[in-house]
This record gives C-alpha cells, structure tokens and sequence, in this order.
C-alpha cells in the first residue's frame, strides 16, 4: 500500500510538473503573439483603432466577402487588369490543385486586426502583366485618399532592380505626402546584394521620396525566443550602413489573419511584415493626424526596439532600425 502511495504521489507530481511545463509554455507563445510584442493594447488603452485613417492595400486579390474585412474595405476598390472594381481572387494551381491566391486577404486581415477601424482600399494588380501595370496600380494609389500604402509584392517584372517607370511611379506617390511601406523579400539575403532590394534602398535616400518609405523585414517568434526570421532579407554590414536607414523589423512568422472563404490561417513572410509596420503606423496617424509621412517614419524607426525579449542587443545589420515598438513611437509622438 505503501509502495502504490509513493507511486500515486510520484505520478501526480510528475504531472503538476508537467501541466505547470506544458502552461508555461503556451502562456510564453501568447506572449509572444504579434500584438503583445508591439504592445497594441497600449495603443487600445488610448482608444486609438485606425479610425479616419485609409490604406491602400496593393496585391494580387481580395476576399471582399470575409465577414471579418466587409466593415474595413472600402466600396472604392481598383482593379488595374480590367478596369472594373472586380478584386476578387483568382485562382492558381498549387501543390497539385488549384486554389484561391489568399496573399491579399492575409495581409488586409493583418492591417484590420491591429487597426480595426482603419479603411482599406484594395487595389488588385496581375504581377505577370509587366512593369506598367505597377506603374498604372501606383497612379491609382497617388491618386487616392489613401494615407498610407502597403506594397507586399515585389515591384519588378524582371526580378532585377525596378525600373525606370516604377521608380518614378514611386517618387510621384510619395510626392503626394503619403507613407510607403515594402516587404523586404524572402531571399534570406543582404539588401544590396539582389538588384532589386538594393535599387529600393538607393530608392528610399533619394531626396524627392522626402523620406517617405519604409522596407520591412520579418521578425521570427518560435520557442519563446525573438530572432530575425530565416528567410527574411536583411540590411547586412556594408561599411556605410545606409541600408540600414530605412529598414524595420515587425512579426513576419506564422502569422495567423484571414484567407479565404470567411476562414483563418497561417503564412509567413516580409509580406506579413509590411501590413504590421502599416497598422502600427496607421495608429500612429490617428493619434496625431497633424505628422507629415516623413514624420511617421521618423518616429517609427527612432522609437524601435533595440534589444530583444530576450536582453541581447538587436543587430542593426540584421534587424535595421529594430523591432516596431508601438507604445514607444506613441509616447514619442506626444513630444513631436
């Protein structure tokens, strides 16, 4: 009898170990969750929810039905193939079948989640129909009332560097004092090394874009520990640094938002990064609606954080400015 008390109580203390193991560590993945680490509940306390602020979302298609977007797009939606308001998804082949293309979906449902309140134009665009066509959805977007515009696609028919066109699109759009935010890419590579993201950065330093664009990189949350996701670009260390200057880091890492039919689901990547630095920043606008663009900017990459969760000091050559901090940027913004 003895022997079956000390077994009893051996197998409950085993399991009170466990239970206590098995709770530390989904309280530690839920603290980890990408509103706790841009700390939106701060953002909540000062009852800031996007609300005057409008996006244009650039991408490759919508859900417009999700019962979790109708409130947040707006009836005023570009199709650039077309011509219509038609910006529904379309369908591609995939993995053996084919299957509704949820990038645009996933990262609206991004930017609605921190901002809720915030309204989204979608702008629908076929990134196989050449360079004019991100030329023709940019003139839409400058033309907007947008304030902000989310680009979580690469702007580059050839994959090199963008060209001349979409350049001067770029210029033109930031010349109507709105703030641009790119996904960074997913080559696990130096900004400077890929023509692309080096032609971005050269982009982001050129006085007419008055320092208006901001490059996100993905920040990776697995295990309780922060890191810079591995397939994330990066700025990398050139003796200079000004790659680093325009660049910021934001949850990037199975990130869960809205797919399609009314449903949720995961996907990682920089694109997810962007729509993070966006909503942030759209609360940012809200809070001071008077600050310029440039102004947001500023105070996003001034306020990021720069050691991790973990105390050790956040590489500028891996993760730029830092980590979005949004309760920073805010409190910062009450001084501007």
């Amino acid at each position: 009898m003895v022997i079956h008390m000390l077994q009893r109580l051996f197998y409950g203390l085993f399991g009170s170990i466990l239970f206590i193991f098995i709770g530390y560590k989904v309280w530690r993945e839920t603290t980890l969750s990408p509103q706790t680490i841009m700390d939106i509940s701060y953002a909540r306390n000062q009852n800031l929810d996007g609300k005057g602020v409008v996006v244009a979302v650039l991408d490759e298609g919508f859900d417009s039905s999700h019962r979790s977007l109708q409130s947040t797009l707006s009836p005023y939606r570009y199709n650039t193939v077309n011509k219509t308001r038609d910006v529904s998804e379309s369908l591609i082949f995939a993995d053996g079948v084919y299957q509704f293309e949820s990038h645009g979906t996933h990262v609206t449902g991004i930017i609605s989640n921190l901002a809720p309140q915030v309204t989204i134009i979608p702008i629908k665009l076929d990134g196989f129909g050449g360079d004019q066509v991100f030329v023709k959805a940019l003139h839409i977007a400058a033309l907007s009332p947008a304030q902000i515009v989310n680009i979580s696609m690469r702007l580059s028919y050839t994959g090199r560097e963008i060209s001349p066109n979409v350049r001067k699109a770029l210029i033109d759009l930031a010349e109507t004092g709105k703030l641009i935010v790119i996904s960074a890419g997913n080559e696990s590579s130096p900004l400077m090394k890929s023509p692309y993201t080096a032609s971005l950065i050269e982009l982001a330093h050129d006085p007419q874009m008055k320092g208006r664009l901001l490059l996100a990189g993905a920040s990776s949350y697995k295990n309780g520990t922060e890191a810079l996701a591995e397939f994330s670009n990066y700025p990398g260390s050139l003796s200079f640094g000004s790659e680093q200057s325009y660049f910021i880091t934001a949850p990037g890492d199975r990130i869960t938002s809205t797919i399609t039919g009314n449903l949720f689901g995961e996907k990682s990547g920089t694109s997810m990064a962007a729509p993070m630095v966006v909503g942030a920043a759209s609360l940012v606008k809200q809070a001071f609606p008077y600050l310029k663009a440039e102004d947001i900017v500023f105070l996003l990459l001034t306020s990021a954080r720069k050691v991790s969760l973990n105390g050790t000091d956040l590489s500028p050559h891996e993760f730029g400015a830092g980590v979005i901090n949004l309760k920073s940027a805010l409190e910062q913004g009450k001084f501007f």
